[in-house]
Formats: structure tokens, sequence, C-alpha cells
């Protein structure tokens, strides 16, 4: 699926905000090692979707 321009800075938003939440919830909740492990994890494949949805951005410009 194709998306404008519009919708692909829309998902950069939503994707920084959910790095800035996992973030938060990481360094500043008090959380089992499990738990922080889980939430590391997530945070890592937020990364990667940034990663490539700006490469993906780059490359349709």
């Amino acid at each position: 699926m194709k998306y404008n321009l519009a919708d692909e800075i829309k998902i950069d938003g939503l994707i920084k905000a959910k790095i800035s939440e996992l973030h938060q919830e990481i360094h500043h909740t008090i959380l089992s090692d499990r738990q922080k492990e889980l939430l590391r994890h997530e945070l890592k494949e937020y990364q990667e979707l940034q990663f490539k949805n700006r490469m993906i951005r780059q490359t349709t410009l």
C-alpha cells in the first residue's frame, strides 16, 4: 500500500510518540527484569519500523 507524504509524516509522528512512551516506561517506572526486556524488544521493533519508514520516504521522494 502506498501512502502520501502527509500519511508518512503522521506515521512517523506516531512512531516517535510510541518510542518516547516506551523510553519513559523503561526508565521511569519500577519493572521486573522480564518486563523491561519485553519493553526493550518492543522499543527495538518500533525503532526498526521508524528506520524502514524513513528509508521508504527517502527513496520515493
